[in-house]
């Protein structure tokens, strides 16, 4: 199963391509933020865990809210909505991410509205019966290292012209 480390690697890296160059780092953060934020059914909600946490419509709730709170103006503009889009879009990379695992009965992408949850066919990432380590270095490998290399990237790419 994916850990917060690992959400956060990608949500900062999706930040960073989605944003005008140089990227800031400070919608990075936020982004990586939203990526962990899910897990919060984790710690003792009265709600199983990778439903209503890891659905598209929290990832909206999510992404507003943080938009709002972390972005004020004093009008709506084409890089705020942006920079909403990129939050919406870390925040869901939660659900996608546990659900390339074979952790738990899946991801209730779709909560409330259904209660199906889902697995995507391709999980490479942990096997309940393996050792710790054994899915920390694969996580590493097909999630961690592979994020932070395109989150250095896209900080290294040159500006984009007007």
């Amino acid at each position: 199963m994916p850990t917060p480390v690992s959400h956060a690697a990608v949500g900062f890296a999706i930040a960073a391509w989605t944003q005008q160059r140089p990227p800031t780092r400070r919608v990075c953060l936020v982004a990586a933020g939203c990526a962990v934020l899910p897990d919060i059914d984790f710690f003792g909600w009265p709600v199983a865990h990778r439903g209503l946490t890891h659905s598209l419509a929290f990832a909206i709730a999510a992404a507003a809210a943080a938009t709002f709170i972390f972005f004020r103006g004093p009008q709506w503009s084409r890089q705020r909505a942006r920079v909403a889009v990129a939050l919406g879009v870390a925040a869901l990379s939660h659900g996608f991410l546990d659900a390339l695992s074979t952790y738990s009965y899946g991801v209730g992408f779709f909560v409330p509205f259904s209660q199906q949850r889902y697995r995507f066919p391709w999980t490479p990432l942990g096997n309940p019966t393996g050792s710790l380590a054994g899915q920390l270095v694969q996580e590493a490998l097909v999630v961690f290292l592979p994020a932070v290399l395109l989150a250095w990237l896209a900080f290294r790419a040159p500006a984009r012209s007007a």
